[in-house]
């Protein structure tokens, strides 16, 4: 970002921060942002499956966007991403058969994204939790319990041995107690065996078995699809007076083929609220039209199609003053916090800064957030491809662009971490130099259904929506 924009932002932030027609406008936004309408987004993209770019339910899923936005007023765009494997689960069985006291056991269980295509099978059930086990357990033909997350290492070497199916828990990660964590195996088309995900309660209590030298059976079967397909990404543009823009994203896709409520048809339903909301109210002239554009996106797959529009739009990288990215808004299990996360704070310092007033400003507030905060570096996520040590990654032209995520909840279990000095936000009420991040139990599981997440806490997305909403008027107008 050059000097003359720079200084035109941060005016325009003094300005608008100040003025009674912006607390107007900001007023006027928040009051029309709508719960039933979020909750009931996400219940409508739930429905059509896991959402994978590039196969049937997330054409579906990037279509119900696209006319929505269109029912909006927007021109709403698809674009095509390159072609990837994608895969895809029609059904799966896992049960137990002997003994007849772990008939019923297995419940909440998940295939593994990338799983292969199995015929019903009955099998022996071995144990492999060690080294030792792998050169001391006889596995073919048998079905292989695994305490752990299954690496490509394991899958390979359990392959060759001539197992038939594995069954995976992690056994440090007590949290996903009666449901399981959903993983994948390799992205190919050459994987041999199906793995399923099962709870650490069923886990734990089949490992006890076979350690006790009960002879346990399960029986199984898979009928996936792993092809190649090409994400859909859906553009729509609220056009300002000017043609440099910010955007608000998402990614449509869930999280390794599972059921995704909170991560992220939370994050979809925010931006195609806000998108609602502001097209709304600019064509009632109740808020001017905004000086600089917002685009609007849901990524078909995270990273990978926000990569192909960085790579696509490199002569524009210029025009984007800002990314502003929802990723799990929908849970906030204890804190009922936003969170505001940048990790390259020099670069983002000036726009984190806007988003840590709007949390000062209406902490507490009717309808609003009970605590907000800024800076909580954590996982990544697809506002991290516009930051320049991912640019530079991709090979894309290094420009300045403040890129920042707002979440709700992201962690299967507290997480405290170390606040980076000068982030103590008055709307943040723990430990001035810490930050401890909330969790949603159903963080990558069988169970981020809407029943689990979002429609416990829907006031979460009510919340993000208004904050960036808040946040744009400030930057935008």
């Amino acid at each position: 970002m050059n000097l003359s924009r720079t200084t035109f932002l941060l005016l325009g932030i003094a300005f608008l921060s100040t003025s009674a027609d912006s607390q107007q406008a900001e007023r006027r936004f928040s009051s029309e942002v709508s719960q039933a309408r979020l909750v009931q987004t996400v219940r409508d993209l739930v429905s059509f499956g896991n959402r994978q770019g590039g196969t049937g339910s997330g054409d579906k899923a990037a279509r119900y966007v696209q006319a929505k936005l269109k029912s909006f007023g927007y021109k709403a765009e698809i674009i095509q991403d390159p072609e990837r494997l994608v895969f895809s689960h029609q059904k799966w069985s896992l049960q137990v058969e002997r003994p007849r006291s772990l008939q019923g056991l297995i419940k909440n269980e998940w295939l593994a994204g990338f799983s292969p295509s199995a015929a019903s099978k009955r099998a022996k059930l071995v144990l492999v939790a060690s080294e030792q086990d792998f050169a001391s357990t006889a596995v073919e033909s048998s079905a292989v319990l695994v305490p752990a997350i299954v690496s490509h290492d394991v899958y390979s070497r359990l392959v060759k041995a001539g197992a038939v199916c594995i069954l995976s828990y992690d056994s440090n990660l007590v949290g996903y107690t009666s449901w399981s964590l959903v993983t994948e195996l390799p992205s190919s088309n050459e994987n041999r065996i199906p793995l399923f995900n099962i709870s650490f309660q069923n886990g734990e209590r089949l490992k006890q078995e076979l350690r006790r030298g009960e002879d346990v059976a399960i029986r199984f079967s898979a009928k996936t699809s792993i092809r190649r397909g090409r994400p859909r990404t859906v553009v729509a543009t609220l056009k300002g007076k000017s043609d440099d823009y910010y955007i608000v994203c998402a990614h449509g896709d869930s999280d390794s083929g599972g059921p995704g409520a909170d991560d992220n048809a939370s994050g979809v339903a925010g931006v195609m609220e806000l998108a609602r909301v502001m097209r709304d109210l600019v064509a009632r002239k109740a808020i001017r039209v905004p000086a600089q554009s917002v685009k609007f996106i849901v990524w078909g797959s995270e990273y990978f199609s926000t990569e192909h529009y960085v790579r696509a739009h490199e002569q524009e990288l210029g025009k984007i003053l800002g990314v502003v990215n929802y990723d799990e808004i929908g849970t906030g299990k204890t804190r009922n916090c936003l969170y505001f996360e940048g990790n390259d704070i020099p670069q983002n310092e000036r726009f984190l800064r806007v988003f840590e007033k709007v949390g000062e400003d209406y902490v507490a507030k009717k309808g609003f957030w009970r605590e907000a905060t800024t800076n909580p570096a954590q996982g990544g996520t697809d506002s991290y491809v516009f930051l320049p040590d991912y640019l530079k990654k991709i090979s894309a032209p290094a420009v300045e662009i403040p890129a920042i995520t707002i979440y709700s909840a992201a962690w299967n279990v507290p997480k405290t971490m170390l606040q980076t000095p000068g982030w103590s936000s008055k709307a943040w009420k723990g430990h001035q130099d810490s930050v401890t991040i909330d969790y949603s139990a159903y963080y990558h599981s069988s169970m981020d259904i809407p029943a689990t997440t979002t429609d416990r806490e829907p006031f979460n997305m009510v919340w993000a929506v208004k904050a960036v909403g808040i946040g744009l008027l400030r930057l935008a107008w």
